[in-house]
């Protein structure tokens, strides 16, 4: 199963019933995916400046979607069921889902944390100094949902947008003002697979990112 299968499978798990999947690179093996599956609900979106722009863009092109609670994940995550439900469970504007970890390295999505509130986020922040690491999946509700749009309409204004990571849209957020919650997937497992290395070593604990059998209520209405 590919991590897209696995991921389409665990969000229809929790109840999830429309997901936009953003691809660039390999679009048509993405689209053979889908077509493969069997329910319907999953819709492509082509980002067609994914050679020269990084995945802030890519955010940027789904923003026509972003007309309800919506939750954002990335690509190459693979994730317990669990960890959604967790998110789901959130009932502020905007929530991202963290991690603690002993020891913070320089490719992490770092954060700062006050209390419960991100201050901010970004690789660049001082792994000393770090709170928290971002899973890289986030529920926006209600006023959530329109800032994040009016957000990514005025970000890629700047220069920089084009090689930028998403999480800039939300550091700008924060600074302008909507706060984001922190909440943690312990004991539920959510991991990314960027390297060879992390390819083998989910699929050596792949239990870890499954339940046998479905063990959540159904929740209506969520996208």
């Amino acid at each position: 199963m590919t991590l897209l299968e696995r991921q389409l499978h665990h969000l229809r798990t929790v109840g999830l019933q429309r997901i936009v999947v953003v691809c660039g690179f390999g679009v048509e093996k993405v689209r053979s995916v889908v077509d493969t599956m069997p329910f319907a609900g999953v819709e492509l979106l082509y980002n067609p400046f994914y050679a020269m722009s990084d995945n802030l863009i890519s955010l940027w092109v789904a923003r026509s979607e972003m007309n309800e609670d919506l939750i954002l994940l990335n690509g190459d995550n693979i994730f317990h069921p669990g960890t959604v439900q967790t998110l789901l469970q959130q009932r502020t504007p905007c929530s991202l889902l963290a991690a603690r970890k002993a020891r913070y390295t320089d490719d992490d999505m770092k954060l700062y944390l006050n209390g419960e509130c991100v201050s901010h986020i970004g690789k660049t922040l001082s792994c000393q100094q770090a709170d928290a690491e971002s899973l890289g999946m986030l529920l926006f509700r209600d006023r959530g949902v329109t800032a994040l749009r009016q957000a990514l309409e005025q970000i890629v204004f700047h220069d920089s947008a084009l090689n930028s990571h998403f999480p800039a849209v939300i550091q700008r957020m924060i600074d302008d003002g909507h706060p984001f919650t922190s909440c943690f997937a312990h004991p539920f497992a959510c991991s990314d697979v960027d390297t060879p290395a992390d390819l083998a070593r989910v699929r050596s604990e792949l239990d870890r990112y499954s339940i046998p059998t479905p063990v959540f209520d159904h929740v209506e209405g969520n996208t």
